[in-house]
């Protein structure tokens, strides 16, 4: 009976002794979420308390890198490792150099023979490119206009704000493009009202990272009007000096002499057919009086003139006799 007492009592304090020796393997602290910028260092830190054999650290479920007492096991340049003491514990910490988006996920500290663990999640974030489209912000000054920004592959997509050193009112808004890389657009609507500098900033709010871009406007007076309307006007008063124009008296010398083979027919006849009679044509006009002493002294009066209608009763032929 006291054997079997004594067998107990033995059980019991190796049993106490394996849950003492069991309690020295603890993760005191694990790793913590960490948003880091590709290409940079991810670093994160596990403290456990006296006694451990083995630490191991996994991204996203896969063993990168193993801890000893006497030296880290180092399988992969890109995880390296540093050590600390902190108040009688071991704090473990794991550098991830050159970090890419694809390290992005869990990240977990464990040690060996042991379910207990501490994870944490790594975040990758990308800045990509930045530039305002507008090539040349030359304007017309008081007249609204659209500056365009434009930040390609950035992960996650950035707030966009603009920085103004342009006088005149502006307002602006944002949208993503569709495409293979994600795309944040902002366009600024802007009525300057003289020169100045337009700042566009991308900002990624988990990192506090931020680029920006500026460019130069120069607002111009506008060019002389040339509007539909105006160019109407002029039309109208093109067409209104032209009828000045063509209602001012001829400058030339007017044709009194002249009259038509019609009007002449239809005098010739209303007069007796008297081939011994001078016939003399119906005029619209009164000739001048210089015009008919030339006709008298080019026509004496001893060469009379006898009309005869030949051929044409609408035509009328002179023919002097001698």
């Amino acid at each position: 009976m006291e054997g079997r007492e004594r067998g107990i009592l033995a059980v019991l304090g190796i049993l106490a002794v394996l849950t003492a020796s069991g309690s020295s393997y603890q993760i005191i602290e694990g790793p913590q979420n960490a948003t880091v910028l590709k290409g940079s260092e991810a670093r994160f830190n596990c403290t456990v308390s006296p006694g451990w054999k083995l630490i191991m650290w996994a991204l996203k479920g896969t063993v990168v890198l193993s801890i000893t007492p006497r030296e880290p096991i180092i399988t992969n340049d890109r995880f390296t490792s540093a050590s600390y003491d902190l108040d009688g514990n071991f704090v473990s910490e794991m550098i991830i150099h050159d970090v890419q988006p694809s390290d992005s996920g869990l990240v977990r500290c464990s040690l060996q023979n042991s379910d207990l663990d501490g994870s944490a999640f790594l975040s990758v974030q990308v800045m990509g490119s930045l530039r305002i489209l507008n090539d040349s912000l030359v304007v017309i000054e008081d007249e609204p206009c659209n500056v365009t920004c434009q930040a390609l592959g950035w992960i996650p997509p950035p707030d966009i704000t603009w920085e103004l050193g342009v006088p005149g009112s502006h307002t602006s808004y944002s949208f993503l493009e569709p495409g293979d890389l994600p795309c944040a657009v902002s366009v600024l609507a802007i009525t300057p009202e003289g020169n100045g500098t337009l700042t566009c900033v991308a900002e990624l709010k988990g990192l506090q990272a931020s680029k920006s871009v500026t460019v130069h406007l120069t607002a111009v007076q506008p060019p002389p009007e040339s509007s539909y309307q105006n160019e109407m006007r002029k039309s109208a008063n093109v067409k209104t000096n032209t009828g000045a124009h063509e209602a001012e008296p001829n400058s030339g010398n007017e044709n009194y002499g002249y009259s038509s083979d019609e009007l002449m027919s239809a005098d010739h006849s209303t007069l007796p057919p008297k081939s011994s009679e001078r016939s003399v044509p119906a005029q619209r006009h009164s000739r001048p009086p210089q015009q008919e002493a030339e006709k008298h002294r080019s026509n004496p009066a001893s060469r009379p003139q006898v009309s005869f209608n030949i051929a044409s009763p609408q035509k009328v032929r002179n023919v002097t006799l001698v």
